[in-house]
């Protein structure tokens, strides 16, 4: 069996489970400081974890969803009201 680290699924008891983050890889992709991580924890807000007895998770599809939501669209002007031109 290959242990290598960039493996993201392994197989257990017939079921797929997928490689969990930590915050510093959380931290990473979203380009934000392990305090700024860590202060949301804190708060309970931002991305749901895994609390695994003093180790701290994050599921890639939680990453995903979170920020799905955390997802701005700017306005779209009507072109019946005029934008002012």
């Amino acid at each position: 069996m290959n242990n290598s680290p960039s493996l993201y699924r392994e197989s257990a008891s017939g079921c797929e489970l997928e490689t969990l983050l930590t915050e510093h890889e959380y931290a990473r992709l979203t380009k934000r400081s392990v305090a700024s991580v860590r202060r949301d924890r804190l708060l309970r807000q931002g991305c749901p974890y895994v609390k695994l007895g003093a180790l701290v998770r994050y599921r890639p599809e939680d990453v995903r969803a979170h920020l799905e939501r955390s997802l701005r669209r700017p306005a779209v002007s009507d072109p019946k009201l005029g934008d002012g031109e």
